[in-house]
């Protein structure tokens, strides 16, 4: 979507910033999608996942190309909970909501158990969450993107899918 990287380029360039809303109602209502979709993790429950995405809503894996709708996600997810169950513990650090748009910063921890005998994950990511209210109210991600809270984007382990 265009609406997220203009308001970017636009912050970037010293215009007037967007205020985020004091109204509590918003800001639980956002903070709910960044815990309800780890809680859908942890349930290795697809459809509840995916229907904390808009739509059209792109992925920005570190070092991986951008992933982008529904039926992209869909597949990332499905070879995640065939091979891991996660064991996310999720930190919300930051919410801020604004008409439409809004974002969630934030931690993951904890890790990823293999469910095939093979070596367990550990989680240590920083992530922002970038979200659109929709047409029927609810807060959707849109954007996605995440690394490794060491700086390594998670190359050196490989610690998110």
């Amino acid at each position: 979507m265009v609406i997220l990287p203009a308001m970017a380029i636009a912050a970037a360039m010293g215009a007037a910033a967007v205020a985020c809303d004091p109204n509590p109602e918003p800001v639980a209502q956002a903070r709910a999608v960044a815990v309800g979709i780890v809680d859908a993790d942890n349930a290795s429950a697809l459809e509840r996942v995916l229907e904390h995405y808009a739509p059209d809503a792109m992925l920005l894996p570190p070092n991986e190309p951008p992933v982008e709708g529904h039926a992209a996600i869909r597949p990332r997810y499905e070879g995640l909970f065939a091979a891991y169950r996660p064991e996310i513990v999720a930190r919300v650090d930051e919410v801020c909501v604004s008409g439409v748009l809004g974002f969630v910063r934030g931690h993951n921890g904890g890790r990823l158990v293999s469910r095939n005998g093979g070596a367990d994950r550990t989680l240590d990511d920083v992530y922002i969450m970038m979200l659109r209210r929709g047409a029927d109210g609810r807060w959707r991600i849109s954007h996605l993107m995440w690394h490794r809270a060491g700086g390594d984007g998670g190359a050196a382990k490989g610690t998110r899918d």
